[in-house]
């Protein structure tokens, strides 16, 4: 009598040896029950049955003595069905041969039949190198206890222990490889920090070129000490010896369960560390890098490709956040990414929450490297430890936004493989370039005044441009014109160091990461708008009305100015929506602290009236965690130049007039598409006159999409002061009967 279903065929006269899975201990609890007990599965099979079964499958008689011993008391039909059901569990194995050992038991708690894991093992030829690094012999009796097939000469795959995962030798071991095309897999057993993995299979995944690149990325004192060739003088005995044992069965274990699972787990693209000071395992992802120099396309790294027009895409529904209108939700978005926070092979490296003093307030930093490759010891200190900030109603939203701003910052640096020709500007069509000036809107005094030395975006203009030199110039898709506008690569991207450095550099003004390349193009459009509202508002010192809060109906709002009331301090937002019609709110907190007033601000903009709300004063509680942060460092934000940012000195910072609740932006706005939602930006701009520009700075390595966003003639908040919206908006709606002079301008410097 034969039973098949799911592939599991118990036979009435078979030869074979049903036996209990081998990582279970197995009880037996009168009258009827059968407990089956590992250290991370426990079961219950209750039942005369499975009472009379057990003692028989542990005594390891064969499918036919079973049915020979039940078949008297219980039903053929019922015995076939349960050893059916014990199988298709895992719970019990069909076996030819004894597999009960303690390999066999490891391999059956990770849900894999042994003799499956053996036979993997027996078909993957291991060879072990080592370079100028203990460990070779323990980790192959190691890996031979375990069943791994460990050989002198031609393997299937080779380890290779090193003491350093960047020694400078495993480029060569990465070129041999690639050339062969055969697997390796590389070893850190020594220091307090063992690592194993990834797996380098050549034409898929990452190779060690591409590992090597992040990990520099995270270890900014280790690629510096090795670019400028520093000498050592005394190395750590852990440099090249274990600590013990402990990351010997680790590495082995590791490399075992990758082997017997036919390399189905973490080490096909993950390092995996061992901290021996807390006895903790980490996984750290890592990328392939399609324009990798070693393993990637060369024709990504030509600065001289062809660019590619940007193409938006239709449909995707919408899921309104605190932050916007987003593709996915921040738990999800957070889920999809967070495989890049890591501190070895991450674009981040820490992401936690932020201080703060008040239970609303959730806003997350995210940690990471953001500095060019410095050659003086100066220049690294000055670099290290970017942080990015993310705020939001909840802990969910603010992780998501700290997250993607990072990714956003890493994806803005310079790399070296950006499409770029070197041109002068007067070689170009007309209109085909845009002068840098006309989006950084520097006036002709700020340049005669520029000062000598480091451009600093908020005080000094650059050296003037000059359209007879050569230099490198990229290309951005213009949306309203459906073709290719060329700006300085200086202007566009950070830490840029050729030609024409010195006359543009790249700020962080309309640069946006998204779940889609839309998404990310109507948050720096929205970034953009904040500025240039909060910048009209500031230098003019403009009195603009408070927004209705209570109209608002929003409970987050509501608590969170229970909660400022509560610790003495008073809550307004300041309406300072422009001729856009987009709106935009500067939130504003004011409260005394030892004698001093103290003053913070928080500004956003939204299609959506309540969502403006919620990322001004989301801003508001980061820049409140930000100070606390300063605080710890001996800087006292809020109380620096006290006199200057009493209320009484600045009227602009108090609302004048009636509170009012402006409009959202535009009827039934919230119900288009991702595609008409950014088609409805272009076209605001158009109807000002104004150009929609974007340039895709999405890395391939990473997969989320970032922008750059340009209006040109859209202001900064920065002191930009040339001619144009700063002075014509205030006098077009109104708010002014004549324009400030530059000389009358704001003299302090906005708070953001």
């Amino acid at each position: 009598m034969t039973a098949d279903r799911g592939n599991v065929a118990i036979r009435r006269d078979g030869r074979e040896i049903p036996r209990f899975a081998p990582n279970f201990s197995i009880y037996v609890l009168p009258p009827n029950a059968v407990c089956l007990y590992s250290e991370h599965r426990k079961f219950f099979l209750e039942g005369d049955l499975y009472a009379a079964l057990a003692p028989l499958l542990a005594a390891e008689l064969t499918l036919a003595a079973i049915f020979d011993t039940l078949e008297p008391d219980f039903p053929t039909a019922a015995i076939t069905e349960a050893l059916r059901r014990l199988v298709e569990r895992r719970f019990v194995l069909l076996t030819d041969t004894a597999g009960n050992g303690t390999a066999a038991a490891f391999w059956a708690s990770l849900g894999l039949p042994p003799e499956a894991a053996e036979l993997n093992l027996r078909n993957c030829r291991v060879r072990i190198r080592a370079l100028d690094v203990a460990g070779t012999e323990d980790l192959a009796a190691a890996l031979a206890d375990l069943g791994v097939r460990v050989v002198r000469r031609a393997a299937d795959l080779t380890i290779v222990l090193a003491s350093d995962y960047l020694e400078a030798r495993l480029a060569a071991e990465n070129r041999r490889h690639l050339s062969e095309g055969t697997p390796w897999l590389l070893v850190q057993p020594s220091g307090i920090f063992p690592l194993v993995g990834p797996l380098f299979t050549p034409g898929r995944g990452a190779c060690w070129t591409c590992l090597a690149d992040r990990m520099r990325w995270n270890r900014e004192i280790k690629a510096f000490l090795e670019r400028r060739q520093a000498k050592p003088m005394a190395l750590s005995p852990l440099v090249r010896n274990m600590v013990g044992q402990s990351a010997v069965p680790f590495a082995a274990i590791e490399i075992a369960k990758a082997i017997a699972t036919g390399f189905r787990t973490d080490l096909r693209d993950h390092v995996l560390s061992f901290d021996l000071t807390g006895s903790t395992i980490a996984r750290h992802f890592v990328a392939a890098r399609p324009q990798c120099p070693s393993c990637g396309d060369p024709g990504r790294r030509d600065p001289s490709r062809p660019p590619i027009p940007l193409e938006l895409k239709a449909g995707g529904k919408l899921v309104l956040t605190s932050g916007g209108y987003r593709a996915l939700s921040p738990g999800a978005t957070f889920a999809r990414y967070s495989k890049h926070v890591s501190p070895l092979t991450g674009v981040v490296s820490r992401l936690e929450p932020m201080e703060a003093d008040l239970s609303l307030n959730t806003s997350y930093v995210a940690r990471h490297n953001f500095s060019p490759r410095p050659e003086t010891v100066w220049a690294l200190k000055a670099g290290l430890g970017g942080d990015s900030y993310g705020k939001g109603s909840t802990a969910e939203q603010a992780q998501a936004s700290a997250l993607m701003e990072a990714i956003e910052r890493y994806s803005g640096i310079f790399q070296g493989d950006e499409i770029r020709v070197v041109r002068r500007f007067t070689e170009f069509t007309p209109g085909e370039a845009i002068a840098p000036n006309d989006v950084m809107l520097f006036s002709d005094a700020q340049y005669r005044q520029r000062v000598t030395g480091p451009h600093d975006h908020e005080s000094a203009a650059p050296a003037p441009f000059d359209p007879s030199a050569p230099l490198e110039w990229s290309p951005v898709w213009s949306l309203r014109d459906q073709k290719f506008r060329y700006l300085p690569t200086s202007f566009l991207y950070y830490f840029y160091w050729g030609p024409g450095h010195a006359q543009t550099s790249a700020d962080s003004n309309g640069c946006a990461a998204g779940n889609t390349v839309e998404e990310a193009i109507v948050q720096g459009f929205l970034e953009l708008v904040e500025r240039d509202a909060y910048a009209i508002w500031w230098y003019n010192r403009l009195r603009r009305p408070p927004l209705d809060l209570d109209a608002l109906e929003d409970s987050y709002i509501r608590d969170l100015h229970a909660q400022l009331t509560e610790a003495g301090r008073r809550l307004w937002v300041l309406d300072i929506t422009n001729d856009l019609g987009i709106p935009t709110f500067v939130a504003v907190s004011h409260w005394m602290e030892n004698g001093e007033e103290c003053i913070e601000f928080g500004s956003g903009a939204h299609f959506d009236t309540r969502i403006a709300a919620l990322r001004a004063i989301t801003e508001l509680n980061q820049f409140f965690s930000i100070g606390l942060m300063a605080r710890r460092h001996g800087i006292d934000a809020a109380h620096e130049n006290a006199q200057q940012w009493r209320l009484e000195a600045n009227p602009y910072f108090v609302p004048e007039g009636a509170p009012r609740l402006p409009p959202d932006f535009r009827p039934g706005f919230a119900r288009l598409d991702r595609r008409d939602q950014v088609l409805a930006c272009v076209d605001l701009t158009a109807r000002l006159g104004l150009n929609f520009l974007v340039l895709d700075q999405t890395r391939p390595d990473i997969d989320v999409p970032v922008v750059k966003v340009i209006v040109p003639g859209m202001r900064h908040f920065y002191r930009r002061f040339g001619p144009g919206r700063l002075y014509d908006v205030p006098l077009a709606l109104g708010w002014l009967d004549r324009p400030v002079a530059e000389r009358d301008l704001n003299p302090l410097f906005p708070p953001t």
